[in-house]
């Protein structure tokens, strides 16, 4: 039933005028649960391994391309790392980057963390805040010929110049730094640059308060409220 689902959103999005999807397998959702050895407690094909754990996320993918045909382009979101003890480990991560390499998936988009009590966020383990996930990255490219994009912690265009230039990543992705800047790429890609002003928080802000920013600046922007 998985497999059919996605493949019938992934079909809509292509009717609707998008030019790609992404399957996320990321930050504790679904898919993200499946791979992950705390939550997945299946004795069947679907759990123990990480192949048998990657198997809902590898089978979704292979609908999805049916349905949307060769030429489409599809992407994945996986984590590095939950953050969680008992978690998916980066060892295994890198195993399911291995899988996907056979896989009908045109990008893997490296991020990490997981929306579940207890997760640290990606920023607690990168000293002085720049992006969390480039060495991962960089490991999984041994595992994988697909372009790889890292996404989270980026917050200048040296940092995102960097990564690419150090074989990090072929794409940067931009989360937080977009919500600030909706135009940051197009001052990125302009030779005179600009990088995004970050608000500033109440130092330590109480918990989920610089989440809850994000989503009320995300929802303004959605209603034309902010430019």
């Amino acid at each position: 039933a998985l497999p059919a689902a996605y493949a019938a959103a992934a079909a809509r999005a292509q009717a609707m005028g998008f030019t790609g999807v992404q399957v996320h397998a990321g930050h504790g959702f679904l898919l993200s649960q499946f791979l992950s050895p705390l939550f997945n407690k299946r004795t069947d094909a679907y759990g123990g391994p990480v192949a048998n754990r990657a198997r809902p996320l590898l089978e979704i993918l292979a609908a999805v391309r049916g349905a949307v045909g060769p030429a489409f382009p599809i992407g994945v979101k996986l984590n590095a790392s939950d953050q969680l003890e008992g978690g998916l480990s980066e060892a295994d991560a890198l195993e399911v980057v291995g899988l996907l390499d056979s896989s009908p998936v045109d990008l893997i988009d490296v991020s990490g963390g997981t929306y579940f009590p207890g997760a640290k966020a990606a920023s607690d383990g990168s000293a002085g805040g720049g992006p969390y996930f480039t060495d991962f990255a960089k490991r999984a490219r041994a595992r994988t010929g697909k372009p790889i994009m890292v996404t989270g912690g980026f917050k200048t265009r040296a940092q995102a110049a960097s990564a690419v230039a150090a074989g990090s990543a072929d794409v940067v992705g931009l989360a937080r730094a977009l919500v600030v800047e909706p135009k940051l790429p197009a001052a990125w890609l302009a030779e005179a640059g600009g990088d995004p002003v970050f608000p500033r928080f109440q130092a330590p802000p109480p918990p989920g308060a610089v989440t809850a920013w994000y989503t009320l600046r995300i929802t303004a922007l959605a209603e034309g409220r902010e430019a």
